[in-house]
This record gives structure tokens, sequence and C-alpha cells, in this order.
């Protein structure tokens, strides 16, 4: 198969853009669960605390300055996977990819910038998730926005090939067909 046939033929459907779909909300939804479990822990002579819960003195994320970017993050995560899981790909549907692939920066840049000021604190459970999730949501967010442009173009062109038959080619009538002269 030539490369050039390749792309005109994707082997690409619906179900791979409803795959990416439900792969965000799964991040998404990890995301929403992580801004509730321990961010921080107690520094423990080098080892790390697992725990659900966090250490005695230590806030939520939700009460420090990373928590409502965290939260918001999250929510517009959910909100763009459950777009992706109602639509099907269209002619702008890839900005859907795109946003999903940017809030995974963005989730990956609060984290980051939560573990730098912590100090002598270690990671707890929910910054270990949400920098996971933010480096997972940039592949995905980036697949989506590759399978929607190709489904759509390739949507595009079967609706352009249906609505404009082309006309059979025209030549001179044969020879028995011919009026008579």
């Amino acid at each position: 198969m030539k490369l050039a046939e390749r792309f005109r033929q994707p082997r690409l459907l619906r179900r791979d853009w409803v795959g990416d779909a439900v792969l965000t909300l799964v991040c998404a939804g990890v995301l929403a669960a992580a801004v509730f479990l321990p961010w921080a822990n107690k520094d423990g002579e080098g080892q790390v605390n697992f725990s659900l819960q966090g250490a005695n003195g230590i806030s939520g994320v939700l009460q420090t300055r990373w928590g409502a970017p965290a939260l918001l993050l999250a929510l517009t995560a959910v909100v763009a996977g459950t777009v992706m899981l109602l639509t099907r790909p269209r002619r702008f549907t890839w900005l859907l990819g795109v946003l999903v692939a940017a809030l995974g920066v963005a989730v990956f840049g609060v984290a980051q910038d939560a573990a730098a000021h912590i100090g002598w604190l270690d990671p707890g459970v929910g910054m270990y998730l949400t920098t996971l999730m933010g480096v997972l949501l940039v592949p995905i967010g980036l697949a989506a926005a590759l399978v929607a442009r190709f489904l759509a173009a390739a949507e595009r062109r079967v609706a352009a090939e249906t609505a404009c038959p082309a006309a059979p080619p025209t030549g001179p009538p044969a020879p028995e067909n011919a009026p008579p002269s």
C-alpha cells in the first residue's frame, strides 16, 4: 500500500475518538479525586508516607494557593472529556484534543509548582496522582486531536464524493449509435 493511499484511507474509527474521550474522563476523575487526597506528608527520615489521610498540621491542597487551580483544571478536564464523548469528530473538534493536552501541561505545572514549595515535606499521594495524570493527558490529548483531524477529513472527503459523483467521460458515439449521414 502506498503511503499517500494510506493517508487517504485511515484505519481509524469513531471508537478511537470515544476511547480517547473515555481515557480523558478516567484521568479527569483521578485528578478530581487527587484534589481531596493529601498533597504533602511529614518527612520521615527518607521514607515516603503513602497514606490516604493527611498528616497532622498539614493543610490539604484546597487550603493552599494550588487548590483552586487544581480543582478548576480537574473540572475542566471532566467537561472536555464529556464533550468529547458526546460529540463526533467534526471540523474543529481537534481543538478539544489540543485543549486536553494543554490541560495536561497545566496540571503538571501546578503539581510541580506545589512540589517546589513543600520544601522539607514529602509529596503525598494526591501530588503523585496529579503529576501522573498531567503527564498522561498530554499524549491522550494529542492522539485525540490527530484522530479528530483524520476522521473529519475522511468524512468530508466521503461527503464530497457522494454529493457530486464524477460524470462519465464523454467521447464520440460508437459507430453503430452515430446518426445516419
